[in-house]
């Protein structure tokens, strides 16, 4: 196992004490369902969703005696006098035992009621650190004794889906057209008896399937109006769509969501719908209990029933939408391309959020991707001065631009504040502190500075010299800063989600650069407008690996 993806008791110790999502238990207990084997030169717990090995001499010495004392009962203070080893060793031990999936929070107050089968009790105690959703393996029973699903749809699906769910999550079946009092959750089997998907249009002479999509308006529209969640599964020839969620709290309305719906023109074998239920079966189950992971409510699952290859899905209010826009005037066919983008990696709301991925910013190879950084080390080298942020303080009058104000402009926009062994500290916000903004500088008249195109060296302050001439990049401001995303170093840690990263990282370096102007008492214009292929090519940068996200001419009129 590379160094990089072990997480120590120390650094994930030291980030407990001061981040609120940690949330060490306070009378932690040994999960349920584990098993835990004490070897002369490790410690290997089996069950949590991934296999843990605890090596080294500390946790041979340590880590016996504190398991075998983890039953709910003894807080941090009461476990560190059994164990004659300070409280501070012991919550870095707790610490990395709950972000290892080993630990949890002991009981809460009033227990659950009723009986829980023990092999359930066992799973969402064992598999509950794939979200760490719930704080114990209780919270998680409560959700799903407490959820009242009422299926609606052809008969022979739903009772596929019901029987699928037994034992886990209260369900039932109905031939009504709404939800009966009390239901927390319907889903609709979007489905004609012979399994292909039904018509879109309903006329009074309706055939069975044009009868089904009649239902499925009206009963989308009452959950809507009554505030009801609806989740949607859709069989089509060996196809199954596993969403979408609606619930008109933080998604738009089914008719928004399914308008990319697909047909599928193969016919549906032996077995399909049993698949198909069982998938749909296990995101329901997720979604309720909180427990596993999935992608909804903002995403969903499409599923090839042949080949199980699958791809999450998602889609956005159409302008005009009747029921979930706020726009005036006729329904677009389809919302914007920016807008689907925005809605197939938006953080979901709090209430589904997983605290399991906000552990990842400790993994030691998230956290080195802070110190990455551009530096051009065959670039002739420029010195800027340093940076005087105190100037910041106070209201200047319109001055010219010279390069103590090119540093630090150049500072507070890209720049890093400081550094120590725990963390990097940067003048402006940036997602997970990555520090995805790379700037560059476009010299025509700075006084101590040659005309020339310019990289910013962040970690050390200063600039690489990348070019001599200026006309790669019009303009005729004394000074333009280029601001570009470095989308390769931001995707290892967040894949999809980082060009949005890259693009609001971009918006935060923007808004200080313009208040820095603005005290400095400079002029800034940003640009609306520019020529990516003509800007990427004088910086001499790929815009598809790094894109051009800000153009900011500097210096000169207001």
């Amino acid at each position: 196992m590379s160094d990089q993806s072990v997480i120590t008791a120390e650094s994930i110790g030291t980030a407990a004490r001061f981040d609120p999502q940690l949330r060490v238990p306070q009378k932690p207990r040994l999960r349920r369902g584990l098993v835990v084997s004490c070897e002369s030169d490790q410690v290997v717990v089996q069950g949590p969703p991934k296999k843990q090995l605890f090596r080294g001499r500390s946790a041979t010495d340590l880590l016996p005696g504190l398991l075998e004392r983890l039953d709910g009962t003894r807080s941090h203070g009461e476990l560190a006098a059994e164990l004659g080893r300070t409280e501070e060793v012991v919550f870095k031990a707790l610490s990395l035992l709950w972000t290892c999936g080993v630990v949890e929070e002991g009981p809460p107050d009033g227990a659950p009621a009723g009986e829980i089968d023990d092999d359930l009790a066992d799973y969402l105690s064992r598999i509950g650190s794939a979200t760490e959703a719930n704080a114990a393996w209780e919270q998680a029973a409560v959700r799903l004794r407490t959820a009242r699903v009422e299926i609606f749809g052809p008969h022979a699906v739903s009772e596929l889906l019901r029987a699928e769910l037994a034992g886990s999550v209260p369900a039932t079946t109905s031939d009504h057209a709404l939800p009966s009092a009390g239901t927390t959750l319907a889903v609709w089997i979007d489905s004609s008896p012979d399994g292909s998907a039904p018509d879109e249009a309903a006329p009074d002479d309706a055939a069975p399937g044009e009868a089904l999509s009649e239902r499925r308006r009206v009963l989308a529209a009452h959950c809507w109006d009554e505030g009801i969640p609806l989740l949607r599964l859709r069989l089509s020839g060996r196809r199954a769509a596993l969403g979408p969620f609606v619930d008109p709290r933080t998604t738009p309305c089914l008719d928004c969501l399914v308008v990319d719906d697909e047909t599928d023109d193969r016919t549906a074998v032996d077995g399909d719908h049993a698949l198909a239920v069982a998938l749909f079966a296990r995101d329901l189950f997720a979604a309720v209990s909180r427990t596993t992971p999935s992608p909804l409510p903002m995403r969903w699952r499409s599923v090839d029933l042949e080949t199980l290859a699958h791809r999450d899905t998602s889609s956005a209010t159409r302008p005009g939408c009747p029921r979930c826009s706020i726009a005036e005037g006729p329904t677009a066919q389809r919302a914007s391309l920016a807008t689907r983008f925005e809605a197939s990696v938006a953080m979901p709301p709090k209430e589904f959020a997983d605290l399991k991925s906000h552990q990842m910013h400790y993994k030691p190879s998230n956290l080195a991707l802070q110190r990455v950084s551009r530096t051009w080390p065959v670039a002739p080298a420029v010195e800027l001065p340093a940076p005087l942020h105190d100037r910041l303080s106070r209201q200047w009058p319109a001055s010219e631009l010279d390069a103590a104000a090119l540093s630090l402009v150049l500072s507070v926009t890209a720049g890093i504040a400081s550094i120590s062994d725990e963390r990097v500290a940067r003048w402006t916000a940036s997602g997970g502190n990555i520090g995805s903004v790379t700037a560059y500088a476009v010299v025509r008249d700075v006084p101590g500075i040659a005309p020339g195109i310019y990289g910013y060296v962040a970690t050390e302050h200063r600039l690489a010299r990348l070019s001599s001439g200026t006309g790669a990049v019009d303009g005729d401001s004394p000074a333009t800063v280029v601001l570009s995303g470095d989308f390769p170093k931001v995707a290892r840690k967040y894949s999809a989600f980082a060009l949005r990263i890259v693009l609001l990282d971009s918006g935060c370096a923007q808004a200080t650069a313009r208040e820095a102007a603005r005290v400095l008492g400079l002029g800034l214009a940003l640009r609306p407008d520019w020529d990516d292929d003509a800007v990427a090519a004088g910086l001499g940068v790929d815009p598809d690996v790094e894109p051009i996200t800000a153009v900011i001419d500097l210096g000169g009129g207001r």
